[in-house]
């Protein structure tokens, strides 16, 4: 549904336009849906322990900052809008439904689950600053002005998900899982529509300069993807190593296209990295490489 979903939407240029001020809206609804799966007060509850809030803190950073530092120094080489994306890329949790990624490719959904959430909730802080750092003239928002348009969508987000697993319950939650994915699914075919608002003209009219910047979002996302678990690989458990790959590679960089005045590059970027996003789990299954979880 996913795969076949981002390629419609190419297809729906009027309803992309429509849509397109609902983003960030929807970018709420995607995280609300994402971590109504989630038991968030236990969640919390583990996270607050001293070792693995530290934890949980040096990993967000890494996802952040620390990426951009690497993004930033492969933008060196690139032209200024590719590196603009890089940093953007680089400034953005796992998306929501990564843990879901992970339990369908048999990785360490639990480990998805706490990095997504810390790192979802410090997207506010860390986001704004790590745009600030790497873009100080091209950066479209004042930092508080990028966090507080960040905040809200994720904090609309988090109520939201609280909001779902009390009315419904999360033993409903967890008995209908398969009618739930489907509604998931429903709702990020919807989200991607107004992603390619003002995108399929440009693909029309520039088609080679479009089929390069699919290329460079395919490479940060399945390369960044397959690469991260491949380093990782030496170091940890296997489920481990390949749940760190699906964050890596799979990042919630609408999130900007929501907060920023429109960019026509960044939104073509953010438009053709939902393709290899979509098919992430198709690719990875088909493929054969999703390793096998380690018996404890």
């Amino acid at each position: 549904m996913l795969a076949i979903g981002s390629l419609v939407a190419l297809f729906l240029p009027a309803l992309s336009d429509f849509l397109r001020p609902a983003l960030p809206f929807l970018v709420s609804v995607v995280v609300a849906l994402g971590m109504a799966r989630i038991d968030l007060e236990a969640t919390f509850r583990a996270a607050i322990r001293p070792k693995r809030m530290a934890f949980l803190l040096a990993v967000s950073v890494a996802f952040m900052p620390l990426t951009a530092c690497l993004y930033y120094v492969f933008g060196l080489f690139l032209p200024a809008h590719y590196q603009v994306a890089l940093i953007y890329l680089a400034a953005t949790p796992p998306i929501a439904s990564s843990a879901g990624f992970c339990f369908l490719l048999g990785f360490n959904a639990r480990l998805a689950i706490e990095v997504t959430v810390s790192a979802t909730l410090l997207t506010p802080i860390l986001g704004p600053l790590t745009v600030a750092l790497f873009l100080p003239d091209a950066a479209a928002l004042e930092p508080l002005e990028l966090a507080l348009s960040l905040g809200w969508m994720i904090a609309l987000g988090v109520v939201g998900a609280l909001v779902l697993r009390r009315v419904i319950g999360p033993e409903r939650i967890q008995r209908e899982a398969l009618r739930f994915d489907g509604i998931a699914a429903m709702t990020m075919l919807v989200f991607v529509i107004p992603l390619f608002a003002g995108v399929t003209e440009i693909l029309l009219s520039r088609p080679a300069d479009a089929l390069w910047m699919l290329v460079f979002a395919t490479l940060f996302n399945l390369g960044a993807n397959l690469a991260t678990r491949a380093g990782f690989l030496p170091f940890t458990r296997a489920e481990n190593a390949g749940a760190a790959g699906v964050m890596m590679g799979n990042r919630t960089v609408a999130i900007y296209l929501a907060a920023l005045p429109f960019e026509p590059n960044f939104a073509l970027f953010v438009a053709l990295y939902q393709f290899p996003m979509y098919f992430t789990p198709l690719l990875m299954t088909r493929w054969k490489i999703t390793p096998q979880p380690t018996r404890m």
